[in-house]
């Protein structure tokens, strides 16, 4: 039965409201779609496009249709990769990469592409082309590499100056540099200068701040994008007197530090008023707000490198300075007791012998100054050195109770010194600086008692392997300490009351000088004290120990200076009176004796002469002792080369140190010297 005429007609119309149904549903679809998307024929012509594509690249649907799309949105350095795309997509069916297309204006865009076909029975129909703009999240990577890189420029350029080229080139990844400036403004004149500055048509170096577009933006503090009509407005209204060529377009942000604006960076361009955007102004804002901090964290790493250059300059002039004074001091020092103790042995008549005694007792007061003002120097400068030497320790301490046994006597107190039976014999430490602190704690001892006891107590603590951490407590009954000034006594020039200096005498560094010397060595130091009844200073320290070594035993006899009868010794000294002191004990010891008043006699002397040994004072004259060393080490005669040396110094200190290590010289001797500390070590390297 046929189908009548009249329901054929009914059929096609619920078939086109149906079909008019699905394109108006697909319709919406393709427009709701938040990406730009465009319908491609066969032959890549456009068919149909979507009002986010209108939207991202400016084109409406009548200019788009018909169009290629390469025509249209890509430009001619890119041409070559769609080819590519289309063959992939049509031998995948879909493919998905960024990549950059153009807008109506001419304004490159970072895409995420997909680019996929519709076929039907393997026969392709269109191609759809889908584009989601990435510009955004591209441009935030770029400015923070930008930002990374400026960042590390200002770390590594010492010159801030030699920031500015480094960052043109950043900055010209996104924005034309070729009209670009960075003006400083300095308050105290009202000026500006250009540390950077890069345009066409205009050159600045500096020029005063007022009525000019930079002025305007540094005092208003805020940034601005002004075009030709703007800049004209401004300079009718009187706000600006324009400066230099016009230009189309300029765009300034201000450079902040803190609350104060340091200055201005500017991009303008002569020929296109559209070529920065409000867009542009907020990201050149951001990239300077992250100049100004490197700008002025440069500074401030310049001002610390600056202000460590001038503590260095300083610190070396201070310690060049101690090491003059302390030359010129203990030379004269030297000659007084030098002459003192040599009058000591002239068995002067009795009346005159308390006179030099009171001499040599005044010398050695001050030579003590000297020493702990000198010493407390070299701690502050973090340049005292610890010898690693082997002594006996037994011997040390039987020197120490000589010393201050004779001295307690004077005094009428007793002195003692309790030894625990299993202190080693043999050690390894400074021997020098041991004395140093007992001395300074024994003579406070002395100087602080009236009536009493005195008593040096050693004591091993504990041994690991070859080491064997000591203790050492310096017990008195003497005026003692309160208990609030307890806590004081080791700072620096600190007595325990006002009027300890003018009662007892001293500086006040001896306790803190003892302190940085045992916490310097890895020990500790602490008192215990009571008012008028007496003090007890305990210290401990650490030395190695070694197989103990037979010494000859030591006695209260005088001591006998004949070991170096006939012995020949050249004396370098330029100072006549030290080498009139140190002449008089050598000739009294049987030594025969040659005077060389500076470096270079020496060697020439030595060229025709043998000796025994050489005292070398380091500061002379046309060659000094150090330098005259130096060549005498490196002889190729092997009589001279390996001539034993003992340096003569008034100034021990960090950096005469440093140049006579590599020496190889045997031995040192500081002015002023005592006669048997000279006589032992004679005796100990000639033989």
């Amino acid at each position: 039965m046929k189908m009548s005429e009249t329901r054929k007609m009914e059929y096609k119309t619920e078939y086109d409201e149906l079909l008019n149904g699905e394109n108006v549903f697909l319709e919406n679809i393709i427009e709701s779609i938040p990406e730009a998307v465009a319908f491609l024929d066969i032959n890549k012509k456009i068919i149909k496009i979507n009002k986010e594509f209108t939207l991202l690249f400016g084109y409406t649907s009548n200019e788009a249709l018909n169009k290629y799309i390469t025509d249209l949105i890509v430009s001619d350095d890119l041409k070559q990769k769609p080819l590519r795309i289309d063959l992939l997509t049509s031998q995948k069916g879909k493919e998905i990469l960024e990549t950059v297309r153009s807008n109506k204006n001419g304004n490159r865009i970072n895409v995420t592409l997909i680019a996929s076909s519709i076929k039907r029975n393997n026969e392709l129909l269109a191609y759809v082309r889908l584009y989601r703009n990435i510009s955004a999240n591209k441009k935030a990577l770029l400015l923070q590499d930008i930002l990374y890189n400026i960042s590390t420029a200002s770390l590594k350029q010492f010159d801030i100056a030699d920031i500015y080229p480094a960052l043109v080139k950043e900055l010209g990844r996104i924005w034309d540099t070729e009209n670009f400036f960075i003006a400083l403004y300095n308050k105290d004149t009202n000026k500006l200068s250009f540390p950077f500055f890069k345009d066409e048509k205009d050159k600045f170096e500096e020029i005063p701040s007022a009525n000019t577009i930079t002025g305007w933006v540094i005092r208003n503090n805020k940034s601005i994008l002004l075009k030709e009509k703007d800049m004209k407005r401004l300079e009718e209204e009187g706000e600006v007197d324009l400066v230099g060529s016009k230009c189309k377009v300029w765009m300034g942000v201000p450079l902040k530090v803190q609350s104060d604006t340091i200055g201005l960076m500017c991009l303008q361009d002569y020929n296109d008023e559209d070529k920065f955007s409000l867009e542009d102004l907020n990201d050149l804002e951001f990239i300077a707000n992250q100049i100004a901090i490197s700008i002025q964290r440069k500074t401030m790493l310049d001002n610390l490198i600056l202000a460590r250059q001038k503590a260095e300059e300083a610190a070396l002039s201070k310690q060049q300075f101690m090491s003059t004074m302390s030359h010129e001091i203990r030379t004269p020092l030297n000659e007084v007791i030098g002459i003192s103790n040599l009058l000591l042995q002239e068995n002067p008549r009795e009346d005159q012998m308390d006179y030099i005694r009171t001499l040599r007792f005044s010398g050695n007061h001050l030579l003590t100054l000297v020493n702990d003002v000198l010493d407390y120097n070299k701690m502050e400068l973090g340049m005292i050195i610890f010898e690693k030497t082997q002594f006996n320790l037994n011997d040390f301490l039987s020197e120490i109770m000589r010393s201050y046994s004779f001295r307690s006597k004077e005094k009428h107190l007793e002195f003692e010194m309790i030894k625990s039976p299993e202190l080693p014999v043999e050690v390894v430490g400074d021997a020098l600086r041991l004395n140093q602190i007992l001395s300074n704690l024994l003579s406070n001892a002395l100087k602080f008692t009236s009536t009493g006891s005195i008593r040096l107590l050693v004591k091993v603590l504990e041994r690991k392997g070859n080491n064997s951490k000591l203790e050492f407590r310096v017990r008195d009954t003497g005026i003692g300490i309160p208990t609030v000034k307890q806590g004081m006594i080791f700072d620096s020039f600190t007595q325990a009351s006002t009027d300890t200096t003018r009662r007892f005498g001293g500086t006040g560094l001896g306790l803190s000088i003892c302190k940085k010397l045992i916490e310097l060595m890895g020990g500790e130091i602490s008192v215990e004290s009571e008012l008028n009844i007496g003090s007890t200073f305990t210290f401990t320290l650490t030395y190695g120990t070694v197989a103990s070594i037979q010494h000859p035993k030591t006695t209260d006899e005088p001591d006998i200076y004949d070991g170096l009868i006939g012995k020949r010794v050249l004396v370098a000294e330029d100072n006549k009176i030290n080498f009139f002191v140190a002449n008089k004990f050598l000739i009294s010891w049987g030594v025969i004796v040659t005077h060389a008043e500076n470096g270079q006699i020496v060697l020439d002397i030595l060229e025709e002469e043998e000796f025994n040994l050489i005292l070398m004072d380091l500061h002379m004259p046309v060659l000094d002792g150090i330098e005259a060393s130096r060549i005498i080490r490196n002889s190729t005669n092997p009589k001279i080369k390996n001539i034993p040396i003992i340096a003569l110094t008034a100034a021990i200190m960090s950096e005469s140190h440093d140049k006579i290590e590599d020496l190889n010289i045997n031995d040192y001797v500081l002015k002023p010297f005592k006669p048997k500390d000279l006589y032992d070590k004679l005796v100990k390297h000639i033989s």
